[in-house]
Order: C-alpha cells, then structure tokens, then sequence
C-alpha cells in the first residue's frame, strides 16, 4: 500500500513540475470571419490589432551602429520596463524586436566560447519576455539572419557550390542551410524553454526579418541546367516557371521545416515571416538585386500570418503594393505591416512624416493590413542611411499621434496639426516645368517643383495669415553640383521685404540649407526664395517654415537707398552684397567700430553701418559681438 501511495504521489509531482515546464498557450490567436482573417484574443473574444513599434536599440559599435537591445553589456531590464510602460500606457499593445542583429561577439546571441548560443545573452531575452508580459505587451520575437557566430553559418555553406552562391542562396536553398536554421532554432528554442520562458507573451516568431534571394548569383543568374533543392525537387533553369517555383518551393519547404523546429517546443504559437515588396507585377525600385517573391506562398505555406513592410513615400500606390505582394486575393491569412515609417530623406520634419503616415495607414486597411508596428522607437543616427523619424523624436510627435488612446480607429485618419506653416499652401514662382508644378515645393513629399530654366528664377509662398516665424529649411534639387546663390527673404504684412540669409556656395542635390533665427521675426506672410546664380536649372524639393512666439522683438532694419553689406566692420572692407531700396534684413548682433559707428551683424556673416540704414528699438537690446 506504502509503495502505491508513493508512485502515486511521485506521479502526481512528475505532473506538477511538467506542467510548470509547458509553456502556457497563447492567448492570441486567429479566426476566420466572413472569409477575412483576423487576430483575437482567445479570453474576451475580441478582436485584436497588433499596434506598436519596433524597438532598436541603436549603439555605436566599431565604425558603424547595431541594435544592442538585448546585449549582454547594455541590457537594462528597469529601462526596458520604462519604455514597454511608455507604450502600454498610450494603448500600444505590440512590440517587434530582433532578437539576434547582435551576432558576433562576447555580448551578442552567439556563444563567445566556442558553438551554440550564450546563455546569458538568453537570459534576457527571458527577462524581456516577462518585463513585456508584466506591462501588457505582446512581442514578436523576429530573427535577422543566422548568428555570424556559433558555427551555424559553417554549416549552412557546406551545401555552397558552383550552383548555390553561399549566404543566402544556400541557405534557403540547399539541406545544409535549411539543416543549419533547424539546429540554430532547436538550441534557441530549447536554451528558453529550459529556463520556463514565458511564450504566452508572444504574438509570434518570425523567421526572418526580410527574406530575399541574390538576383545576381547561382542559380537565380543560371539559364540552363538543372538543380536539385533541399525540398527533394529537381527544377529547369531554362525554364522561367520552373526556376520561379524552384524559389518559391524553395522557401516554402525553409518556413515548413523550421516551423516544425519551433512547434515542437512551443506546439500553439503563431510563425509569420517577413517581406518587402516583390518587383512585380508593378515595377518599383525596392530591393534592388534582391529577388522577392511572396504571392505564391499564401497557398505554399503554413504561416499563420504574413509581415509585409512599407513606408511611406517610396514608389508604389498602397493598391500596387497589394498587388505586388499577392495579398488582395488572400484575405483569408491575416497580414500585418511589420514595418512601416517614414524615411526623414522623404520628409523633412516629423509633423509632415506623421500627416503623411496617417494617410498610408488609412489606406493599407482597405488593402487588407490587420496591424501596424512603426520604425521605430528610438529613431536611427541618420548615418546608417535610410533613417525613419523615430517615435519618441520631437517629444513623443508620432508616438502621441497614433496613440491607439487617442486614434482608437487605426483606419480613421488621425488628426496631425502641422507645425509646417508652409506645408500646402500657395506657391507663385517664375516659371515651372508641367511635370513639376510650383505646388511640390510645399507638399509635404520629396516632389520637386522645376524651373526647368537656369538663374535668375524665384519662388514665393503665401502663408495665408501673419506668423511669427524661427526657421526655414529648404531641400536643394540640383545637378550637377557647385556653387549656387540663394537669398531668402521674409514678406511681412506691410509687404516690407527683410531678408534673411544670403547663401552663396557650393551646393549639392538633397543638401538641406537651414536659417534658424535665435529671435523669431513676427508678423511674416509669406517667403521669397530669389535664386540668383546656379550650375543647374532651379528647383527645390521641399520648403519648410517653422514658428515659435519670442517674448523678445526680432532686430530688423530697413533701407531708405541702396546699402552695401561689407565683410568687416569697415567701409575699407569688401563688398560681399547690397540691400536695395526700400528692403530690410535680420539682424542679430552688433559692434561698436573703431569709427564710432554702431555695425549691424547679418546672418550670412557680412556688416552694414548703422547711418545707412534704420533700425527698430530691437537692435538696441542686442548683445555684442565684440569678443
């Protein structure tokens, strides 16, 4: 009797602890209604919509950036809560993280003592989860690439020959490279559940961030022979369908077997994989040499749902990226947009990024997206190239813009008060091209309006009401670079002209020319650009004018007759440019010269004698620019 009590009761433990083992199920999950798919929540029944971001944890490294979100090194679990806390707070509920862009080295996800992972690298990936599950995230764990560390990549290139380029040709095409990710998910899978990882806090894996193949290399770049593929398969490469369903085929049997990885420690997750847009039907310029093709593997693969990526302000309609990736005919598999943002070369300030964000996302519903993760959070150093305005930039702009408190309807345009008083307001210039009207100037996207002729040519925007105003950007359009001469002027109400910057150097296509006024000049209603020398027909891609109120009066002096502007403060000095008549400029210093004259300070670093022009009571109260 003793010993049937204890089998009992060492089965009742061995139970106990297995349960405590298992992962808990996930709490979100898929359904089918009325033949569109879509995300719930298996507790309230309701539906669920991924909102949230992307979270980079940009760190200088060597001579570039990585994200450093989980290294060993920089992991801060109280910081992380902050932030995760910052975004639940606003009714974020989604946060997408790449779990291995830190690939190599003693704090990245590869073992720093040999093959495999490093533990404690896993240990905060654990922390993560639970620090997401504790402030109400859920998290999509997303891989970038096999570890360039941990030996997973020598395995992969074993199957790399004359047909199959190594990297990512191999990879997903060969045994060794579906083996290699097989073996990298097995130990990454096995690593978390041993420390009772908490999966129920995901919303998915993802496979890879962005899956592509190499255009120009084997055997995408063979026309002939035949190849054989980790599925089995034997395909034609003369063949244009058969080499198009080597590639699709291809990646479907990846997906499918490392999928099985997965399922098996963690049976009821969901697996999604990333994409940008393919290049076809509809030509666009994304992805360059990389081969894409994702319209296929809707009815190819598993995948619970599809994360396809698309920012604002590239070249394809919302209706010809839909066509692109093949999802208009897909309903049925939920689809989100794992990355979406506005790329700050497209959008010169964050309140034109943010109106032009609204009316991608409002679009992309009728397109069929089920859910929204913005790049990023941080916002990238702008060295890396292609960096978007990050969320939390400018004070918390777009992070409070698409709040889910308070745009509870994603595909409802938010309401974003531009702080752009130029943004779509009305453009007179001296002549444009058909193809690139004045308008573009002010829109908000990187269009440009055209003179379509060489200098002089000039511009004018009509602010529509007095403003008081502290900075002007203007994005150049030009080639072939060299020396150009801009002035700027401000209109006032009394239809005074003062100007504000005398640019006269050399100058290239997408250069930025900023005038910030340390007192802002009030009563402005409109801008004059005056283009007076240029190697290349005047444009302009973007004009942008900001205001801010000063309790201080901005100096401004005004001309009875023309007034030479020196290079010093001296009527010895150079000429380096004139006022006419009945003009002003800003002013914003002053010296007392050796002659006894009071010489104002223009912002193009040049001087004019106090007794040729007048003043307002202003100037008096300027510093000295003595020392």
């Amino acid at each position: 009797m003793r010993k049937i009590v204890l089998l009992l009761v060492i089965l009742m433990l061995s139970m106990t602890i297995q349960a405590q083992d298992a992962p808990l199920a996930n709490r979100i999950a898929i359904r089918v209604i009325d033949g569109n798919g879509e995300f719930y929540d298996t507790v309230t029944d309701e539906t669920f919509i991924p909102r949230g971001v992307n979270f980079i944890d940009w760190q200088a490294v060597g001579n570039g950036y990585r994200d450093y979100s989980l290294a060993t090194n920089l992991y801060d679990s109280e910081r992380l809560r902050s932030h995760f806390t910052t975004l639940s707070e606003r009714g974020y509920n989604t946060v997408r993280v790449f779990f291995d862009i830190c690939n190599d080295g003693l704090f990245c996800i590869n073992n720093p003592d040999g093959d495999g992972l490093n533990p404690a690298y896993i240990d905060n990936m654990v922390d993560m989860m639970r620090v997401a599950g504790e402030t109400g995230i859920y998290l999509v764990f997303t891989s970038n690439d096999l570890p360039d560390g941990g030996g997973y990549w020598d395995i992969s290139n074993e199957g790399a020959n004359e047909q199959f380029e190594g990297y990512r040709n191999a990879h997903y095409l060969t045994s060794q490279g579906v083996l290699s990710a097989e073996t990298y998910w097995n130990d990454l899978l096995s690593a978390l559940i041993e420390r009772n990882a908490p999966t129920e806090v995901l919303l998915g894996w993802s496979l890879l961030n962005e899956q592509w193949y190499f255009k120009e290399y084997p055997p995408l770049s063979l026309d002939s022979g035949t190849v054989t593929t980790a599925n089995g398969n034997s395909y034609d490469l003369s063949d244009p369908e058969q080499k198009r369903m080597m590639l699709v085929e291809s990646i479907a049997h990846y997906i499918e077997e490392v999928s099985a990885v997965i399922r098996e420690h963690d049976p009821d997750t969901l697996l999604t994989m990333g994409f940008f847009a393919p290049q076809f039907p509809n030509p666009t310029e994304t992805g360059g040499d990389w081969y894409v093709d994702t319209a296929l593997l809707f009815d190819l693969t598993t995948l619970d749902f599809f994360d396809f990526h698309a920012y604002a302000g590239n070249d394809l309609t919302m209706t010809e990226l839909a066509e692109n990736f093949g999802m208009l005919e897909h309903p049925e598999t939920p689809v989100i947009m794992g990355e979406v943002g506005a790329f700050d070369h497209h959008f010169q300030s964050v309140d034109v990024a943010g109106l032009a964000l609204t009316q991608w996302v409002s679009e992309s519903c009728a397109a069929g997206f089920d859910g929204w993760l913005f790049w990023d959070y941080f916002g990238a150093p702008s060295v890396i190239g292609d960096a978007a305005w990050g969320m939390i930039e400018e004070d918390n702009f777009l992070l409070d813009a698409f709040a889910p408190v308070n745009q509870p309807d994603p595909c409802s345009l938010a309401e974003i008060e531009s702080r752009n008083f130029a943004l779509n307001r009305p453009v007179t210039v001296s002549r444009a091209l058909f193809n690139e009207p004045a308008e573009n100037a002010t829109d908000g996207s990187s269009a440009q309006w055209g003179s379509g002729e060489h200098a002089p040519q000039w511009l004018e925007i009509d602010l529509e009401q007095t403003r008081s105003i502290n900075e002007i950007n203007l994005q150049i359009a030009q080639y072939p670079e060299g020396v150009t001469h801009h002035q700027i002027w401000a209109i006032r109400s009394d239809n005074s002209h003062i100007l504000l910057r005398d640019f006269n150097r050399h100058t290239q296509d997408d250069e930025i020319l900023t005038i910030t006024l340390e007192r802002a000049l009030a009563d402005v209603i409109g801008i004059r650009v005056e283009t007076i020398a240029s190697p290349s027909w005047v444009s302009w891609k973007e004009i942008t004018v900001f205001g801010a109120e000063s309790e201080e009066q901005a100096c401004v002096i005004l001309t009875n007759g023309a007034a030479n502007l020196r290079a010093s403060v001296s009527t010895g000095s150079e000429i380096v440019g004139s006022l006419p008549a009945g003009r002003g400029a800003y002013i914003d210093g002053q010296i007392l010269a050796d002659d006894g004259f009071t010489w104002w300070h223009l912002l193009q670093d040049a001087w004019v004698r106090s007794d040729v022009v007048n003043s307002n009571p202003a100037c008096d109260t300027l510093p000295s620019l003595e020392d």
